[in-house]
């Protein structure tokens, strides 16, 4: 018998659906705050509010990019291509679990290529903020589906206020627009948006200044 892992290949496409100024918004912004996109955003910026030398620059930006947003969006591509979800923001909540076990894996990895290259102990931090976000999320995930797009949103504005970008935490009146997006397209419920914004907005500093206390 198919399951949901193998019904879909990604050479089928539906209709497309009538435009409309509301789905054309949900679209872009659902797609401008994937989580891939939105790690890639956080670490560049910390990176750059370090102000390392350019060969520490291009190394731990390079590191943090390529672990943290890259190789888990290449994974989930891949699985895409090959008909294993559905869509490259894995909507199914049962495909989930692979994709964030690479994510977690690639990291884990991350993290530990950071803190062996002598990177500082903020960033080395913010890797740790990753890694439990990540894992919350997965473990919700495998009973509940809740939105990755609002929680890792919530916690890059958190991560950026929190290493010195100040003004970033007012960015945060940006997440409602996304958990509508999110639910115009019929992604999440309402809940499904705002519990993962309450839970990383508590895990993130915690996080954070566990990770300094150990690594600083």
């Amino acid at each position: 018998m198919l399951n949901t892992f193998t019904t879909f290949m990604p050479d089928q496409r539906l209709p497309p659906e009538p435009f409309s100024p509301a789905r054309a918004a949900a679209f872009v912004i659902s797609a401008i705050t994937s989580p891939f996109v939105v790690t890639a955003v956080t670490v560049t910026l910390v990176v750059m509010l370090l102000r390392p030398a350019m060969p520490q620059l291009l190394l731990w930006a390079g590191i943090s990019v390529v672990f943290g947003a890259v190789l888990p969006f290449c994974f989930v591509f891949w699985m895409w291509r090959i008909g294993r979800i559905t869509d490259v923001h894995v909507g199914v909540r049962e495909q989930r679990a692979w994709p964030f076990v690479v994510a977690l894996a690639s990291g884990a990895a991350g993290v530990s290529l950071l803190y062996a290259t002598g990177a500082p102990p903020p960033l080395v931090a913010l890797g740790g903020v990753y890694l439990v976000v990540g894992l919350s999320l997965a473990i919700v995930s495998l009973q509940w589906k809740i939105s990755v797009h609002s929680g890792v949103l919530t916690a890059g504005i958190i991560s950026l206020a929190l290493i010195g970008y100040h003004e970033a935490i007012y960015a945060l009146a940006f997440v409602p627009a996304v958990m509508w997006a999110r639910r115009y397209r019929g992604k999440h419920t309402l809940a499904q948006g705002l519990v993962p914004v309450i839970v990383v907005a508590i895990l993130t500093p915690l996080a954070y200044y566990c990770g300094l206390a150990i690594v600083g």
